[in-house]
């Protein structure tokens, strides 16, 4: 079936899109159900890639077009990742370290918010627990619940 087969037989205009980056991004990263583990690397690195961004002064459509991609593709991510492994409560140490390897970044880059490298490396080592100043602040610049980074059971 071609396009404008397709066209006919659905009977509906193509719906029209004014955003010129969410268009950019669906085009070039199309939103599908995720199927394997590389695809889903591949788009959770995109996710986190894009989310920092999101932390950049840019303009308001180029903002709007990359939230509204991220609407469409984290419910995708979200449903291989129940559909692999369902998850249980994380510790806090594991979901830091999730959100560093998602984002690309390492202990020094995390250094200034958590009070030094070798804190962060505690943290990540089960060593030392987060503080409540920690977990806003880490809360803050990963976009995500403050619950996320309270250990199991509290």
């Amino acid at each position: 079936m071609t396009v404008q087969t397709l066209e006919k037989k659905v009977r509906l205009p193509p719906f029209a899109e004014d955003n010129a980056i969410y268009t950019g991004l669906i085009r070039r990263y199309p939103p599908r159900p995720i199927e394997t583990k590389q695809m889903h690397k591949d788009y959770s690195l995109l996710a986190g890639r894009l989310m920092a961004l999101l932390e950049d002064e840019l303009p308001a459509s180029d903002r709007k077009g990359i939230e509204r991609y991220l609407k469409v593709m984290i419910p995708l991510i979200r449903a291989f990742e129940t559909e692999i492994s369902p998850i249980g409560k994380a510790e806090p140490e594991d979901v830091l370290r999730f959100l560093m390897e998602q984002q690309e970044l390492k202990e020094v880059d995390l250094a200034k918010e958590l009070g030094g490298q070798p804190v962060v490396s505690y943290i990540l080592n089960g060593k030392r627990r987060l503080t409540r100043d920690q977990i806003k602040r880490l809360s803050s610049r990963f976009h995500v619940s403050e619950a996320s980074f309270y250990p199991s059971g509290v």
